[in-house]
């Protein structure tokens, strides 16, 4: 398989941590926020020093205020909101089918050898496969609404969620498992207690990925095929056509947005579900 993503740590070990406040998840909340909007800022100031240093022209990169002008005008149109709620839904709905699939086959593959080397090589073929080229197959078979971009969407998921899992399920020691063994351990007891919680780490590294990829593959979709349906990808491409660079310097400031908020959620489960993991605190 390719490689694998690393997880936040690649032993971990059960043990009690104390029970976190909501005072403290308040400040690890805060303290995200006011990161990443130290970030923006720091990038808007290296924007604005690029494009006057450098003069260049409107037409191809607008400055920075532009384009929040842009953006400003942008979010007070229900315009706006109904493409970002399809890509919102097109995203969501990939990234749950494909992370599901991807989670069964890993199990599937982990517990059985005999499948492994039967379907492995068919699941690494079928990754090789360019995504772009699979999108009109898929508008043939699922047609113009969401249907076809949350199929692709999902094939973006599926592999990267399923070789950390499976990775993370075959993690386990010899001594562990013999210790699962002398305890009488059924074979649900052993996955359940030791192999699912193993995988755990490196399931969530995946998801890190797989969520900001999702929108990715949302706007991708919808730039080859926006159909019945008006994303933000749609927005883009008609931005483009009219060469209103601040327009679309906008949707792709919200789409960065967008990304953030998914890797935040994503990042904060982590930390609630891994709270044995102390090195998911980074």
């Amino acid at each position: 398989m390719t490689e694998v993503l690393q997880p936040a740590t690649t032993a971990p070990r059960r043990v009690s941590a104390p029970p976190r406040s909501a005072a403290r998840t308040s400040r690890f909340v805060l303290r995200r926020i006011l990161t990443v909007l130290a970030y923006i800022l720091v990038a808007l100031l290296l924007w604005q020093v690029f494009i006057s240093v450098f003069d260049v022209d409107p037409l191809l990169v607008p400055g920075p205020i532009p384009v929040l002008q842009a953006l400003a005008t942008q979010l007070t149109s229900p315009v706006i909101w109904s493409a970002a709620w399809v890509t919102f839904q097109e995203a969501i709905f990939g990234f749950g089918i494909g992370a599901a699939v991807g989670m069964v086959i890993a199990i599937a593959l982990a517990e059985s050898r005999t499948l492994y080397r039967l379907i492995n090589p068919y699941i690494v073929a079928f990754q090789a496969i360019p995504k772009v080229a699979l999108t009109p197959l898929f508008i043939v078979w699922f047609g113009f609404g969401i249907w076809s971009k949350v199929v692709l969407i999902a094939t973006f998921t599926f592999f990267p969620v399923m070789v950390n899992m499976y990775q993370g399920l075959r993690s386990t020691t010899s001594e562990e498992e013999e210790l699962m063994r002398v305890s009488h351990a059924t074979r649900w007891q052993r996955f359940r207690h030791l192999r699912l919680y193993r995988s755990l780490p490196y399931l969530f590294a995946a998801f890190e990925a797989s969520f900001v990829l999702c929108l990715t593959g949302a706007v991708l979709a919808e730039l080859l095929g926006s159909g019945t349906s008006v994303g933000l990808g749609t927005l883009v491409q008609m931005y483009t056509s009219t060469y209103n660079m601040a327009g679309l310097f906008g949707i792709i400031t919200l789409l960065s947005l967008f990304g953030v908020v998914f890797d935040l959620v994503v990042k904060g489960t982590a930390r609630v579900v891994l709270r044995w993991n102390r090195s998911s605190d980074h």
